[in-house]
């Protein structure tokens, strides 16, 4: 009955990985706000830059500030909201970027936002993939400012440069997944936020001696791994990206990420 129910079909019994730890069913909804500066929307744009960068052919129009259409069997929902982000949620998300030292005073001057919805995503990178196009397209109407997917937030400008990695068949993995990074007197940490939502455990790596900017790097490159080769980690193995390098992996309880996570130890 509401807006998202036009198109939502009942979705597949979760299937459990093999393996010797199961992971979860991947989230066949992706959901994520793009910002903007002004109440105002051009989905004829839009639809104009769908067309022009990723080849794809809206026929739908909108109806009463609302878009559907329809891709692959996947169906995306654009819905202006004449309103920011209630509760600062945003601003607050914002300052934990550590790439972008403006977030939180940029993302406070939004007056308005579009829900964009990718449903029935049977594929997890798939599903992605048509989420980054759409919302690359929509980032790069007048006034938009960034995109918030819980609790990531990215520029505008760098979502759409980053985006265009597709075009070359590469995955852009830093706009699906968050990389949470905190410094304490044991050393540096992180943890990543989105992984679940390909199927995958939580990663951590807690108190290492490394520099904060070795320990993103690491992560970043863990996660990437794990996403591009659809590789599932289990406890008691090992991972290393130079013939020398051996890291344990542990499962355990979270520390910042929540539920249970994989703890490389770097």
């Amino acid at each position: 009955m509401g807006l998202f129910d036009k198109l939502r079909r009942r979705k597949k019994e979760p299937v459990p990985a093999g393996g010797a730890v199961e992971s979860s069913s991947h989230s066949e909804t992706i959901v994520g706000f793009i910002l903007l500066e002004q109440d105002d929307c051009d989905f004829d744009r839009f639809i104009q830059t769908m067309k022009n960068d990723w080849d794809i052919h809206i026929d739908e129009n909108s109806e009463e500030g609302n878009l559907f259409f329809e891709v692959d069997g996947m169906q995306v929902v654009c819905a202006h909201i004449g309103a920011p982000v209630p509760n600062h949620e945003v601003e607050e998300n914002a300052k934990l970027n550590i790439l972008w030292r403006e977030a939180e005073q940029v993302t406070s001057r939004h007056q308005s936002q579009i829900i964009v919805s990718v449903l029935n995503a049977a594929d997890a990178i798939q599903g992605h993939i048509l989420f980054t196009k759409t919302a690359s397209a929509l980032l790069q109407l007048d006034h938009a400012l960034a995109i918030y997917l819980a609790p990531l937030v990215v520029e505008a400008r760098q979502y759409v440069e980053t985006s265009h990695s597709l075009k070359q068949d590469e995955l852009p993995v830093s706009l699906w997944i968050f990389i949470g990074m905190y410094q304490s007197p044991e050393g540096a940490s992180a943890y990543t936020h989105g992984l679940r939502n390909f199927g995958k455990e939580e990663i951590e790596i807690i108190h290492s001696a490394n520099p904060l900017s070795d320990v993103f790097e690491m992560m970043f490159m863990a996660m990437t791994y794990v996403i591009e080769n659809d590789v599932t980690l289990h406890d008691g193995e090992t991972l290393g990206f130079t013939a020398e390098q051996k890291l344990p992996i542990t499962r355990s309880k979270g520390i910042a990420a929540e539920g249970t996570s994989l703890k490389i130890g770097f």
